[in-house]
């Protein structure tokens, strides 16, 4: 969740990955909400390959 919080403070996007320390239904409790929710970390690269500038 700080994570996520401290990426987009900085201006880039905050991808919550359901691995780890994920609890069910914790991206809805994140203040702003991550740019993006993934399964796992290919699928946070999935994202950012996706919705790059480059």
């Amino acid at each position: 969740e700080s994570d996520v919080a401290g990426a987009m403070a900085a201006g880039l996007a905050g991808i919550l990955v359901k691995t780890g320390k994920y609890q069910a239904g914790a991206e809805s409790e994140i203040d702003p909400p991550p740019s993006a929710v993934a399964n796992d970390l290919a699928g946070a690269v999935d994202w950012l390959l996706k919705n790059s500038d480059g």
